[in-house]
């Protein structure tokens, strides 16, 4: 049976039904109570109970396409598509021109997998109204789960242009520039979606992410706090919460966080794969394993979901063979330097920083122990010992090394050498914001007032919102308030490092 036959069977039997006993102004009274009532909760996020109270107003109002619209997003929000495709396809019999069912639809069927499916919903809102933003979006997003990175960002754009307002069209390719480590270039359009609409939770939570990756961890806490109190019934806010606390090595406050998240849906992946990698970390190989099976087990997990998570899983199983391996080696005395620098990794991958440390000292003649030992050095907090390694190894073509030995340098109070790392870092990258900002910094703490407002300058020439540029121009306006009148807020992205710069702290 197909979808229409479905449909009218459907129908058919709701019209069978007594839904009510009462006369049918008495119905359609309940029907419009419920409908409101399903409405307000799916906009508080509970999906499930709107799902139940619009489907009961549906049931008795036949010919109500919002009950059936609303139906369909509710049904999308608890994860269950199939049945939020049958209502929207209800929706679309009542209103065949309805711009935003043809995209939720579009939506419900990429969740699914569906790509082909899911193209056809998109391409026919876009017949109905060109360049629609929303369409254009969807569009992008299933370029995006067919890997097809460079059509997506073309389509993204598309959709920007088409309608500058439009928050998602930014959130999702920031969310795409997230993915490919250009936390930078993330950050800036981020910051963008929340700027033309300052409720945007998904957009809040996206740029916390954004901040956390590139350390700038007040701002990150911050930020998903704000979208928490948006949207308190969502577990995605609570999930990348965890995730913060977990970059900082937070483990216990992550963990509390994962938790929350699963209080707010026992099924969350997001909440799930958090516990799991909290285990892994732990050395818990099999209780990570365990959630992430949790996660998999659930079959409204959307398809792109379901195998990053199969993804994450082999990776940790990968990991477990590997370690096993290594570590028999290490105990019967049989590793190598390059053993010992690869056990070394699996640790920092871990957070293990003594550990990690500790193999990597025993890794002496490989060609993998410096570079990788002054980087676990410097995630450890261990400055000086880094600083050591920093100087001693070739950072030449690596932004990441310079800005890392810069900050280093920064923190032993050596400013002059943390100027000298921040210009090599900008000689790799010139327009790295991450470089800018800290050597503005360098210069103010040696008094070098006039190339500190240079670097600052050049800091807001890439961009004037967000909380970092807020903090640059209270600077500026206590050492050159001519400056602040000077910035700009170019719309065009800027090209910034595929690798992940340190972290400066405050």
């Amino acid at each position: 049976m197909n979808r229409r036959q479905i449909i009218a069977v459907l129908l058919i039997a709701a019209a069978a039904l007594p839904v009510h006993a009462g006369k049918a102004a008495e119905v359609r009274a309940e029907a419009f109570r419920l409908l409101n009532q399903g409405v307000a909760a799916y906009r508080k996020g509970l999906y499930a109970d709107a799902a139940d109270k619009l489907n009961r107003a549906a049931s008795m109002a036949l010919n109500n396409f919002r009950a059936h619209y609303y139906l369909g997003l509710a049904l999308i929000g608890d994860r269950r598509y199939d049945d939020a495709i049958i209502a929207l396809d209800i929706a679309l019999d009542l209103d065949p021109n309805h711009l935003q069912s043809h995209v939720a639809k579009g939506d419900a069927l990429l969740k699914q997998g569906d790509l082909d499916e899911s193209k056809a919903s998109y391409t026919l809102a876009l017949k109905l109204r060109p360049e629609y933003a929303p369409a254009l979006d969807g569009l992008a997003r299933l370029e995006e789960a067919a890997a097809e990175e460079n059509a997506a960002i073309a389509l993204y754009q598309r959709a920007i242009s088409s309608d500058a307002g439009y928050a998602p069209a930014y959130m999702h390719l920031g969310d795409l520039y997230l993915g490919r480590r250009q936390f930078e270039e993330a950050v800036q359009l981020l910051e963008e979606a929340v700027s033309v609409r300052p409720d945007f939770a998904d957009g809040l939570n996206r740029l916390a992410q954004a901040y956390g990756k590139l350390g700038l961890d007040t701002l990150a806490i911050g930020t998903i706090q704000n979208a928490r109190e948006l949207e308190p019934n969502d577990p995605s806010h609570a999930a990348t919460l965890g995730w913060l606390y977990l970059g900082q090595g937070l483990t216990k406050n992550a963990e509390t966080w994962f938790l929350a998240g699963l209080d707010l849906d026992r099924a969350h992946p997001e909440s799930r794969r958090g516990l799991a990698e909290v285990a892994r970390r732990r050395g818990q190989y099999e209780l990570a394993l365990n959630q992430v099976d949790r996660a998999l087990a659930d079959e409204r997990l959307e398809a792109l979901e379901r195998r990053r998570l199969q993804e994450y899983r082999d990776g940790i199983d990968d990991e477990l063979e590997r370690l096993t391996r290594l570590e028999e080696l290490r105990d019967a005395g049989a590793a190598n330097p390059d053993d010992f620098a690869q056990l070394g990794m699996i640790y920092a991958a871990r957070a293990d920083w003594n550990a990690s440390i500790e193999a990597l000292e025993a890794a002496e003649g490989s060609h993998l122990r410096d570079e990788r030992l002054g980087y676990v050095l410097f995630r450890a907090g261990r400055f000086r010992d880094a600083l050591q390694v920093y100087d001693r190894i070739d950072i030449s073509g690596s932004v990441e090394h310079a800005i890392n030995r810069g900050v280093c340098a920064a923190r032993l109070g050596h400013d002059i050498k943390a100027v000298e790392a921040y210009r090599r870092a900008l000689e790799l990258d010139p327009g790295n914001r991450t470089a800018q900002l800290y050597l503005g910094n360098a210069h103010l703490r040696l008094g070098e007032r006039e190339k500190a407002v240079e670097q600052y300058k050049a800091f807001l020439g890439h961009s004037t919102r967000g909380e970092a540029a807020e903090r640059v121009r209270r600077i500026l306006t206590q050492i050159a308030p001519e400056a602040v009148a000077e910035s700009h807020d170019p719309l065009a992205p800027v090209k910034t490092p595929e690798e992940e710069p340190g972290s400066e702290g405050s």
